[in-house]
């Protein structure tokens, strides 16, 4: 099972060997040291001209200029039709209502993230190894960031609370070409690089995790205060990371990682640095956004197929198994709602939605093999993007 993993997400990254777009930028290459010996260097706060910090080992880089990115700084309509005015929070109550609002003119999304106030919309692809940010209120593109250089995918998006910055972060096809970047969401530019790591920022963006991938060893996990550049934890992992998230409060932070054939999760406290729990057979997982629950896909040995489980998030306790018919080989993590009261997950050709209140189930979505699921801040659109290609934006509209 975890070898077909490998072998997946293998084929996915090689779709972009197929690309013909020629990266824009350049990225310098850092040369993996033992020892972190540097500060990170600060978001600038005046310079108008982006910073690129020179790597010693995780990252730590000191500022040196770099060019600003090619941009698509003239916002050009694109062929997604708006959102209509009367969407309404999604609940268990109207789920069964769920139709397809709107469709990006995109293919090959591999994430994707809302702005806070939910009137952007951030994508990460595969083939051109390009962000771009919609604003859904006309339907227009509003940037296009080509920042990182040799991915094998885009795989990490986050804005920060005021949705003035959004952080990408890709993995790249050798370890010195994964990269973190932060971006100014006004005017494109990038504002720090994180060079040869792999990392996650907080969600009140006052801590970085960052990693950087060895073929040898497992290397550290290390926690950084984001203004000050004060490494506060050095976690130990016991196998090689290749994916960070926080919990939705920043009271904890997870890794996946992969040791001796298989897949693993380890979680830390953010506070004290120690390690909760490790857990084998987990495959992906989602906190709710109160931190109550998690839902993970567990292997169960049968191919790309396995369960979707609910527990408690505090102690870890099986609450109850949704379905036994989950996709566990494309990655595509379950999605609450903004509220908590709908989970997501996808199923084969379809996302089923259910009650987290009940965990009965609501409502299927046809979609042609789900690969990702997010629901927007104000609950009121669930974002889809599939195998195919096709970016749906799912909605209940009001009265109907």
């Amino acid at each position: 099972m975890i070898r077909c993993h490998v072998l997946v997400i293998t084929f996915l990254f090689g779709i972009i060997i197929l690309s013909t777009a020629c990266n824009l930028t350049s990225e310098p290459t850092s040369t993996p040291l033992s020892v972190l010996s540097s500060p990170l260097a600060t978001i600038p706060s005046s310079s108008p001209v982006p910073a690129t910090p020179t790597p010693t080992l995780l990252p730590v880089p000191s500022a040196t200029p770099t060019a600003t990115p090619t941009l698509t700084l003239i916002p050009t309509r694109t062929q997604a039709p708006f959102l209509p005015a009367d969407l309404v929070i999604i609940n268990p109550q109207n789920a069964s209502k769920l139709r397809q609002v709107a469709v990006l003119p995109e293919m090959d999304a591999s994430v994707a993230a809302y702005s806070p106030d939910s009137q952007w919309l951030a994508m990460g692809f595969f083939r051109t190894n390009q962000v771009k940010i919609w604003d859904l209120t006309n339907g227009e593109e509003l940037l296009t960031l080509s920042g990182h250089i040799d991915p094998r995918s885009i795989s990490y998006l986050a804005f920060s609370p005021d949705g003035s910055r959004l952080a990408s972060g890709a993995r790249g096809w050798d370890e010195f070409n994964d990269s973190l970047i932060l971006w100014d969401t006004i005017t494109g530019q990038e504002l720090q690089r994180f060079s040869g790591v792999l990392g996650a920022i907080s969600p009140d963006w006052q801590l970085v995790a960052l990693t950087q991938r060895e073929h040898l060893q497992a290397a550290p996990l290390i926690l950084y205060d984001l203004a000050s550049s004060e490494e506060l934890h050095t976690l130990e992992a016991p196998g090689e990371i290749y994916a960070v998230s926080f919990s939705p409060q920043g009271q904890q932070v997870a890794a996946i990682m992969y040791s001796i054939y298989q897949d693993l999760f380890s979680f830390w406290w953010v506070d004290s640095g120690q390690l909760d729990r490790t857990i084998y057979d987990w495959v992906g997982f989602s906190y709710s956004p109160d931190s109550r629950f998690i839902a993970a896909l567990v292997d169960t040995g049968s191919g790309d197929i396995g369960e979707l489980n609910t527990f408690d998030a505090a102690t870890f306790k099986w609450i109850k198994t949704l379905t036994k018919n989950a996709d566990t080989l494309w990655f595509a993590y379950p999605a609450f709602s903004p509220d908590g009261q709908v989970l997501a997950a996808s199923c084969g050709d379809h996302v089923t939605l259910w009650d987290t209140e009940t965990w009965l189930e609501l409502t299927s979505l046809p979609t042609s093999g789900p690969t990702g699921l997010v629901f927007s801040p104000d609950g009121r659109i669930l974002t889809t993007f599939t195998r195919s290609g096709i970016v749906q934006l799912w909605g209940v509209l009001g009265g109907k």
